[in-house]
């Protein structure tokens, strides 16, 4: 069988969840999250919380993080955005608002 390419994992607005997630797709977190993520596609909305260490190709964070974040594509900081920590990331947007207290770094390109 084949698996399906578009999984989405949702943390919805009144959850409050502790653990390790290892996704193959899209995880939207709304509520909250402490522990560990390896994913795809990572969101973070408004009102959403993570606490943990994560390693994702794409992440947007438009609520709080706060830990350890390696994100090998781009890493969008929207407006509401805040994180802390230590972040090593390939493309880094902020946006005009959003907030980015940590220790950064940029990966190497693998391109030649």
């Amino acid at each position: 069988m084949r698996t399906k390419t578009k999984d989405i994992t949702i943390i919805s607005e009144k959850s409050d969840i502790e653990g390790k997630l290892k996704m193959p797709g899209k995880v939207m977190i709304l509520g909250s999250f402490t522990g560990s993520i390896n994913c795809n596609t990572l969101e973070i909305y408004k009102d959403g919380k993570a606490v943990c260490t994560i390693e994702a190709e794409n992440v947007i964070i438009a609520g709080y993080f706060e830990g350890e974040l390696a994100c090998s594509g781009l890493l969008t900081i929207a407006k509401t955005g805040m994180v802390k920590g230590r972040v090593a990331y390939g493309t880094l947007l902020v946006e005009l608002g959003g907030v980015l207290d940590a220790e950064v770094f940029q990966l190497e390109s693998r391109d030649t």
